[in-house]
Protein backbone atom coordinates (compact mmCIF):
# COMPACT_ATOMS: atom_id res chain seq x y z
CA UNK A 1 0.00 0.00 0.00
CA UNK A 2 1.39 3.38 -1.03
CA UNK A 3 0.20 5.05 2.17
CA UNK A 4 2.10 2.63 4.39
CA UNK A 5 5.21 2.87 2.21
CA UNK A 6 5.25 6.67 2.33
CA UNK A 7 4.58 6.85 6.07
CA UNK A 8 7.33 4.31 6.75
CA UNK A 9 9.81 6.02 4.43
CA UNK A 10 9.28 9.43 6.04
CA UNK A 11 9.83 8.08 9.53
CA UNK A 12 12.90 6.08 8.59
CA UNK A 13 14.30 9.11 6.78
CA UNK A 14 13.76 11.25 9.88
CA UNK A 15 15.37 8.59 12.05
CA UNK A 16 18.46 8.58 9.85
CA UNK A 17 18.63 12.33 9.21
CA UNK A 18 18.19 13.32 12.86
CA UNK A 19 20.30 10.40 14.12
CA UNK A 20 18.14 10.20 17.22
CA UNK A 21 19.55 6.79 18.24
CA UNK A 22 22.99 8.43 18.40
CA UNK A 23 21.73 10.75 21.14
CA UNK A 24 21.62 7.75 23.51
CA UNK A 25 25.40 7.28 23.36
CA UNK A 26 27.02 7.70 26.76
CA UNK A 27 23.72 8.38 28.53
CA UNK A 28 22.47 6.89 31.76
CA UNK A 29 18.97 5.35 31.78
CA UNK A 30 17.60 8.48 33.48
CA UNK A 31 19.29 10.87 31.05
CA UNK A 32 18.02 8.98 28.03
CA UNK A 33 14.57 7.68 28.91
CA UNK A 34 13.54 9.08 32.29
CA UNK A 35 11.30 6.88 34.42
CA UNK A 36 10.61 4.39 31.64
CA UNK A 37 14.28 3.59 31.11
CA UNK A 38 15.05 3.52 34.85
CA UNK A 39 12.25 1.03 35.50
CA UNK A 40 13.44 -1.03 32.54
CA UNK A 41 17.01 -0.99 33.83
CA UNK A 42 15.85 -2.09 37.27
CA UNK A 43 14.02 -5.07 35.75
CA UNK A 44 17.07 -6.10 33.69
CA UNK A 45 19.38 -5.77 36.70
CA UNK A 46 17.21 -8.17 38.69
CA UNK A 47 16.08 -5.50 41.16
CA UNK A 48 12.43 -5.95 40.25
CA UNK A 49 10.01 -3.37 38.94
CA UNK A 50 11.07 -0.19 40.74
CA UNK A 51 13.57 2.63 41.21
CA UNK A 52 11.99 5.03 38.66
CA UNK A 53 14.65 7.76 39.10
CA UNK A 54 17.79 5.65 39.64
CA UNK A 55 17.96 6.60 43.33
CA UNK A 56 17.66 3.06 44.73
CA UNK A 57 14.15 3.69 46.04
CA UNK A 58 12.87 0.12 45.71
CA UNK A 59 9.60 -1.27 44.30
CA UNK A 60 7.34 1.18 42.49
CA UNK A 61 4.11 1.59 40.57
CA UNK A 62 5.03 5.02 39.21
CA UNK A 63 4.33 3.86 35.66
CA UNK A 64 2.31 0.90 34.47
CA UNK A 65 4.63 -1.81 33.10
CA UNK A 66 3.80 -2.26 29.38
CA UNK A 67 6.00 0.51 27.97
CA UNK A 68 8.91 0.12 30.43
CA UNK A 69 8.95 -3.60 29.61
CA UNK A 70 9.15 -2.75 25.90
CA UNK A 71 12.09 -0.49 26.74
CA UNK A 72 13.62 -3.33 28.78
CA UNK A 73 13.36 -5.63 25.77
CA UNK A 74 15.11 -3.03 23.61
CA UNK A 75 17.84 -2.55 26.22
CA UNK A 76 18.36 -6.31 26.32
CA UNK A 77 18.58 -6.49 22.53
CA UNK A 78 20.90 -3.49 22.35
CA UNK A 79 23.17 -4.35 25.27
CA UNK A 80 22.04 -1.51 27.55
CA UNK A 81 21.41 2.18 26.96
CA UNK A 82 23.02 3.21 23.71
CA UNK A 83 22.35 3.75 20.00
CA UNK A 84 21.46 0.09 19.35
CA UNK A 85 18.78 -0.05 22.05
CA UNK A 86 17.41 3.33 20.96
CA UNK A 87 17.23 2.14 17.35
CA UNK A 88 15.23 -0.93 18.42
CA UNK A 89 12.79 1.22 20.40
CA UNK A 90 12.33 3.83 17.68
CA UNK A 91 11.84 1.09 15.08
CA UNK A 92 8.94 -0.30 17.11
CA UNK A 93 7.49 3.18 17.52
CA UNK A 94 7.80 3.82 13.79
CA UNK A 95 5.83 0.65 13.09
CA UNK A 96 3.16 1.70 15.60
CA UNK A 97 2.92 5.15 13.99
CA UNK A 98 2.56 3.64 10.51
CA UNK A 99 -0.11 1.26 11.80
CA UNK A 100 -2.02 4.26 13.16
CA UNK A 101 -2.12 5.73 9.65
CA UNK A 102 -3.69 2.54 8.33
CA UNK A 103 -6.17 2.41 11.22
CA UNK A 104 -7.40 5.91 10.41
CA UNK A 105 -8.71 4.54 7.11
CA UNK A 106 -10.70 1.92 9.01
CA UNK A 107 -11.92 4.40 11.64
CA UNK A 108 -13.17 6.77 8.93
CA UNK A 109 -14.97 3.89 7.26
CA UNK A 110 -16.56 2.76 10.56
CA UNK A 111 -17.82 6.29 11.21
CA UNK A 112 -19.28 6.56 7.71
CA UNK A 113 -16.58 9.03 6.65
CA UNK A 114 -14.47 6.95 4.24
CA UNK A 115 -13.03 9.88 2.27
CA UNK A 116 -12.12 11.71 5.47
CA UNK A 117 -10.47 8.53 6.74
CA UNK A 118 -8.24 8.27 3.68
CA UNK A 119 -7.32 11.95 3.81
CA UNK A 120 -6.65 11.71 7.55
CA UNK A 121 -4.35 8.74 7.00
CA UNK A 122 -2.26 10.72 4.52
CA UNK A 123 -2.23 13.79 6.74
CA UNK A 124 -1.11 11.72 9.71
CA UNK A 125 1.60 10.13 7.58
CA UNK A 126 2.94 13.66 6.99
CA UNK A 127 2.14 15.03 10.47
CA UNK A 128 5.41 16.40 11.97
CA UNK A 129 4.46 15.52 15.54
CA UNK A 130 3.66 11.92 14.60
CA UNK A 131 7.07 11.60 12.96
CA UNK A 132 8.83 13.36 15.85
CA UNK A 133 7.23 11.27 18.59
CA UNK A 134 7.98 8.04 16.76
CA UNK A 135 11.69 8.71 16.22
CA UNK A 136 12.58 10.93 19.18
CA UNK A 137 10.33 10.49 22.22
CA UNK A 138 11.13 7.83 24.82
CA UNK A 139 7.61 7.62 26.16
CA UNK A 140 4.47 5.58 25.48
CA UNK A 141 2.90 8.39 23.41
CA UNK A 142 2.97 6.68 20.01
CA UNK A 143 1.67 3.37 21.36
CA UNK A 144 -1.16 5.05 23.27
CA UNK A 145 -2.24 6.91 20.11
CA UNK A 146 -2.36 3.56 18.29
CA UNK A 147 -4.36 1.98 21.13
CA UNK A 148 -6.92 4.81 21.30
CA UNK A 149 -7.44 4.74 17.53
CA UNK A 150 -7.78 0.95 17.46
CA UNK A 151 -10.25 0.91 20.36
CA UNK A 152 -12.43 3.59 18.79
CA UNK A 153 -12.45 1.76 15.46
CA UNK A 154 -13.45 -1.54 17.06
CA UNK A 155 -16.10 0.07 19.27
CA UNK A 156 -17.82 1.83 16.39
CA UNK A 157 -17.40 -1.04 13.90
CA UNK A 158 -18.82 -3.69 16.26
CA UNK A 159 -21.91 -1.64 17.03
CA UNK A 160 -22.39 -0.64 13.38
CA UNK A 161 -22.32 -4.29 12.36
CA UNK A 162 -24.77 -5.13 15.16
CA UNK A 163 -27.20 -2.49 13.91
CA UNK A 164 -26.97 -3.92 10.38
CA UNK A 165 -27.89 -7.40 11.59
CA UNK A 166 -30.60 -6.16 13.94
CA UNK A 167 -29.04 -7.84 16.98
CA UNK A 168 -26.89 -6.24 19.66
CA UNK A 169 -23.25 -7.21 20.17
CA UNK A 170 -22.83 -10.55 21.91
CA UNK A 171 -21.47 -10.89 25.46
CA UNK A 172 -18.08 -11.96 24.14
CA UNK A 173 -17.78 -8.93 21.89
CA UNK A 174 -18.71 -6.55 24.71
CA UNK A 175 -16.29 -8.16 27.13
CA UNK A 176 -13.56 -8.01 24.47
CA UNK A 177 -14.20 -4.31 23.95
CA UNK A 178 -13.95 -3.83 27.71
CA UNK A 179 -10.70 -5.77 27.76
CA UNK A 180 -9.42 -3.47 25.02
CA UNK A 181 -10.28 -0.48 27.18
CA UNK A 182 -8.61 -2.12 30.16
CA UNK A 183 -5.54 -2.69 28.01
CA UNK A 184 -5.49 0.98 27.04
CA UNK A 185 -5.67 2.01 30.72
CA UNK A 186 -2.97 -0.52 31.60
CA UNK A 187 -0.77 0.99 28.90
CA UNK A 188 -1.44 4.50 30.19
CA UNK A 189 -4.01 5.24 32.93
CA UNK A 190 -4.83 8.59 31.30
CA UNK A 191 -7.14 6.45 29.16
CA UNK A 192 -9.46 6.17 32.18
CA UNK A 193 -10.68 9.66 31.30
CA UNK A 194 -12.44 8.06 28.31
CA UNK A 195 -14.55 5.73 30.49
CA UNK A 196 -17.71 7.92 30.50
CA UNK A 197 -17.60 8.37 26.71
CA UNK A 198 -16.99 4.70 25.92
CA UNK A 199 -19.40 3.26 28.48
CA UNK A 200 -22.03 5.82 27.48
CA UNK A 201 -21.69 4.83 23.84
CA UNK A 202 -22.02 1.14 24.71
CA UNK A 203 -25.19 1.95 26.69
CA UNK A 204 -26.98 4.12 24.13
CA UNK A 205 -26.33 1.61 21.35
CA UNK A 206 -28.47 -1.02 23.15
CA UNK A 207 -32.23 -1.46 23.03
CA UNK A 208 -33.79 -0.84 26.43
CA UNK A 209 -32.47 0.01 29.88
CA UNK A 210 -31.91 -3.61 30.86
CA UNK A 211 -29.85 -4.37 27.77
CA UNK A 212 -27.83 -1.18 28.30
CA UNK A 213 -27.08 -2.11 31.90
CA UNK A 214 -25.97 -5.62 30.93
CA UNK A 215 -23.79 -4.30 28.11
CA UNK A 216 -22.04 -1.77 30.36
CA UNK A 217 -21.55 -4.45 33.03
CA UNK A 218 -19.90 -6.79 30.51
CA UNK A 219 -17.74 -3.93 29.24
CA UNK A 220 -16.68 -3.13 32.83
CA UNK A 221 -15.93 -6.78 33.63
CA UNK A 222 -13.66 -7.02 30.59
CA UNK A 223 -11.80 -3.86 31.61
CA UNK A 224 -11.48 -4.97 35.23
CA UNK A 225 -10.06 -8.34 34.21
CA UNK A 226 -7.09 -6.54 32.66
CA UNK A 227 -6.64 -3.71 35.17
CA UNK A 228 -7.35 -5.30 38.56
CA UNK A 229 -4.30 -7.59 38.84
CA UNK A 230 -1.90 -4.66 38.58
CA UNK A 231 -4.02 -2.55 40.94
CA UNK A 232 -3.93 -5.39 43.47
CA UNK A 233 -0.15 -5.61 43.06
CA UNK A 234 0.19 -1.89 43.74
CA UNK A 235 -2.05 -2.14 46.82
CA UNK A 236 0.21 -4.86 48.20
CA UNK A 237 3.58 -3.43 47.14
CA UNK A 238 3.24 0.39 47.29
CA UNK A 239 0.06 0.80 49.40
CA UNK A 240 -2.08 2.25 46.61
CA UNK A 241 -5.00 0.43 44.98
CA UNK A 242 -4.55 2.13 41.61
CA UNK A 243 -2.97 1.65 38.22
CA UNK A 244 -0.61 4.52 39.02
CA UNK A 245 -0.45 6.16 42.45
CA UNK A 246 1.08 9.47 41.44
CA UNK A 247 -1.94 11.61 40.50
CA UNK A 248 -1.44 13.67 43.65
CA UNK A 249 2.15 14.42 42.65
CA UNK A 250 1.09 15.56 39.18
CA UNK A 251 -1.55 17.74 40.80
CA UNK A 252 1.09 19.27 43.07
CA UNK A 253 3.69 20.06 40.42
CA UNK A 254 1.02 21.75 38.29
CA UNK A 255 -0.70 23.81 41.00
CA UNK A 256 1.53 26.01 43.10
CA UNK A 257 2.69 29.61 43.44
CA UNK A 258 5.16 29.25 40.57
CA UNK A 259 3.04 27.29 38.09
CA UNK A 260 2.41 28.61 34.60
CA UNK A 261 0.54 25.59 33.25
CA UNK A 262 3.64 23.55 32.42
CA UNK A 263 5.08 20.93 34.80
CA UNK A 264 7.70 22.12 37.29
CA UNK A 265 9.52 18.93 38.30
CA UNK A 266 12.75 20.75 39.14
CA UNK A 267 11.06 22.43 42.13
CA UNK A 268 8.45 19.94 43.30
CA UNK A 269 9.26 16.42 42.09
CA UNK A 270 11.13 13.74 44.06
CA UNK A 271 13.20 12.97 40.98
CA UNK A 272 14.81 16.41 41.25
CA UNK A 273 14.20 17.78 44.77
CA UNK A 274 16.19 16.17 47.62
CA UNK A 275 13.65 17.17 50.28
CA UNK A 276 10.80 15.57 48.32
CA UNK A 277 12.89 12.45 47.68
CA UNK A 278 13.62 12.18 51.42
CA UNK A 279 9.91 12.49 52.17
CA UNK A 280 9.15 9.85 49.52
CA UNK A 281 11.62 7.47 51.17
CA UNK A 282 10.20 8.17 54.60
CA UNK A 283 6.51 7.77 53.77
CA UNK A 284 6.67 5.20 51.00
CA UNK A 285 5.29 5.71 47.49
CA UNK A 286 1.56 5.42 48.17
CA UNK A 287 1.56 7.60 51.30
CA UNK A 288 3.84 10.16 49.65
CA UNK A 289 1.51 10.49 46.66
CA UNK A 290 -1.48 10.94 48.97
CA UNK A 291 0.41 13.61 50.92
CA UNK A 292 1.31 15.44 47.69
CA UNK A 293 -2.36 15.35 46.66
CA UNK A 294 -3.35 16.78 50.04
CA UNK A 295 -0.88 19.65 49.64
CA UNK A 296 -2.12 20.32 46.10
CA UNK A 297 -5.79 20.37 47.15
CA UNK A 298 -4.97 22.72 50.02
CA UNK A 299 -3.27 25.13 47.60
CA UNK A 300 -6.23 24.96 45.20
CA UNK A 301 -8.68 25.62 48.03
CA UNK A 302 -6.64 28.67 49.08
CA UNK A 303 -6.20 29.96 45.51
CA UNK A 304 -9.39 29.23 43.54
CA UNK A 305 -8.88 32.16 41.19
CA UNK A 306 -5.32 31.17 40.38
CA UNK A 307 -6.42 27.57 39.81
CA UNK A 308 -9.10 28.71 37.35
CA UNK A 309 -6.54 30.86 35.53
CA UNK A 310 -4.17 27.91 35.32
CA UNK A 311 -6.92 25.60 34.06
CA UNK A 312 -7.75 28.05 31.26
CA UNK A 313 -4.07 28.41 30.42
CA UNK A 314 -3.71 24.63 30.30
CA UNK A 315 -6.75 24.39 28.03
CA UNK A 316 -5.03 26.76 25.62
CA UNK A 317 -1.79 24.78 25.75
CA UNK A 318 -3.63 21.49 25.26
CA UNK A 319 -5.73 22.55 22.30
CA UNK A 320 -3.71 25.13 20.37
CA UNK A 321 -0.29 25.29 22.01
CA UNK A 322 1.84 28.32 22.81
CA UNK A 323 3.64 30.66 20.44
CA UNK A 324 7.36 29.80 20.41
CA UNK A 325 8.17 33.46 21.06
CA UNK A 326 6.40 33.13 24.43
CA UNK A 327 7.65 29.63 25.22
CA UNK A 328 10.45 29.76 27.82
CA UNK A 329 11.67 26.23 27.12
CA UNK A 330 14.98 25.63 25.35
CA UNK A 331 16.42 22.79 23.29
CA UNK A 332 20.17 22.41 22.95
CA UNK A 333 20.61 25.89 24.42
CA UNK A 334 18.39 27.46 21.76
CA UNK A 335 15.16 29.20 22.80
CA UNK A 336 11.94 28.02 21.23
CA UNK A 337 11.40 31.35 19.50
CA UNK A 338 14.65 30.92 17.53
CA UNK A 339 14.26 27.22 16.81
CA UNK A 340 12.74 26.38 13.37
CA UNK A 341 11.70 22.94 14.64
CA UNK A 342 9.68 24.58 17.42
CA UNK A 343 7.82 26.70 14.88
CA UNK A 344 7.12 23.71 12.65
CA UNK A 345 5.74 21.70 15.57
CA UNK A 346 3.69 24.65 16.83
CA UNK A 347 2.06 25.32 13.45
CA UNK A 348 1.17 21.65 12.99
CA UNK A 349 -0.09 21.37 16.59
CA UNK A 350 -2.14 24.56 16.32
CA UNK A 351 -3.74 23.66 12.99
CA UNK A 352 -4.78 20.18 14.11
CA UNK A 353 -6.15 21.41 17.44
CA UNK A 354 -8.00 24.40 15.99
CA UNK A 355 -9.42 22.37 13.09
CA UNK A 356 -10.51 19.66 15.52
CA UNK A 357 -12.42 22.16 17.65
CA UNK A 358 -14.18 23.68 14.63
CA UNK A 359 -15.01 20.23 13.27
CA UNK A 360 -16.56 19.17 16.58
CA UNK A 361 -18.96 22.11 16.27
CA UNK A 362 -19.90 21.29 12.65
CA UNK A 363 -19.59 17.51 12.52
CA UNK A 364 -22.34 15.78 10.55
CA UNK A 365 -22.65 12.33 12.13
CA UNK A 366 -25.44 10.30 13.76
CA UNK A 367 -25.95 11.55 17.30
CA UNK A 368 -24.40 8.48 18.97
CA UNK A 369 -21.16 8.70 17.02
CA UNK A 370 -21.05 12.46 17.26
CA UNK A 371 -21.43 12.23 21.02
CA UNK A 372 -18.72 9.58 21.24
CA UNK A 373 -16.21 11.58 19.21
CA UNK A 374 -16.96 14.78 21.13
CA UNK A 375 -16.73 13.20 24.57
CA UNK A 376 -13.54 11.34 23.71
CA UNK A 377 -11.85 14.52 22.50
CA UNK A 378 -13.03 16.67 25.40
CA UNK A 379 -12.77 13.98 28.06
CA UNK A 380 -9.15 13.12 27.33
CA UNK A 381 -8.12 16.69 28.08
CA UNK A 382 -9.77 16.64 31.52
CA UNK A 383 -6.93 15.30 33.71
CA UNK A 384 -4.42 17.64 32.09
CA UNK A 385 -6.54 20.72 32.65
CA UNK A 386 -6.36 19.88 36.36
CA UNK A 387 -2.65 19.08 36.50
CA UNK A 388 -0.25 20.28 33.80
CA UNK A 389 0.22 20.13 30.04
CA UNK A 390 2.92 19.28 27.54
CA UNK A 391 2.38 18.82 23.81
CA UNK A 392 2.85 15.06 23.87
CA UNK A 393 -0.03 14.72 26.37
CA UNK A 394 -2.54 15.50 23.61
CA UNK A 395 -0.95 13.20 21.06
CA UNK A 396 -2.99 10.05 21.92
CA UNK A 397 -6.08 11.79 20.50
CA UNK A 398 -4.24 13.53 17.67
CA UNK A 399 -5.18 10.78 15.17
CA UNK A 400 -8.84 11.48 15.98
CA UNK A 401 -8.25 15.23 15.68
CA UNK A 402 -6.51 14.72 12.33
CA UNK A 403 -9.57 12.76 11.18
CA UNK A 404 -11.80 15.65 12.27
CA UNK A 405 -9.51 18.09 10.47
CA UNK A 406 -9.71 15.97 7.32
CA UNK A 407 -13.51 15.95 7.51
CA UNK A 408 -13.48 19.75 7.91
CA UNK A 409 -11.23 20.18 4.87
CA UNK A 410 -13.58 18.06 2.74
CA UNK A 411 -16.63 19.85 4.12
CA UNK A 412 -15.20 23.27 3.30
CA UNK A 413 -14.22 22.03 -0.17
CA UNK A 414 -17.80 20.87 -0.78
CA UNK A 415 -19.10 24.25 0.38
CA UNK A 416 -16.78 26.07 -2.02
CA UNK A 417 -17.83 23.87 -4.93
CA UNK A 418 -21.54 24.21 -4.24
CA UNK A 419 -23.36 26.46 -6.75
CA UNK A 420 -24.33 29.83 -5.37
CA UNK A 421 -27.97 31.01 -5.69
Amino acid sequence: MLLVAVALALRVAALVALDTPGAAAGKTPWQWGGESACLADSVLDGRGYGDPWAHDTGPSGWLTPPYPLVVALCLALGGGVGPAAAAWLYALQVLASVATCALLVRLGRALGLPRAGWLAAWLFALYPLAIWNAVKTVWDTTFVALAVTALLERLVAVHARARETGAGPGPGALAALGAGFGGLCFLNPAGMALAPALAGYVAVCQRGVGAAARAVALFAVGAAAVALPWMARNARVVDSFSLRPNLGVELMIGNNDESQGRPLPFRFHPSHVPAELALYRSLGEGAYCRDAGRRARAWIADHPGAFLRLALMRAQYFWIGELPTRDTRTSGGVGAGRDPASWLKFVAYFLVGAAGIVALLRLDLPWRERGLVTLVALGFSGPYLLTHVSERYRFPIDPLLVLLAAWLILDLARALRAPRP
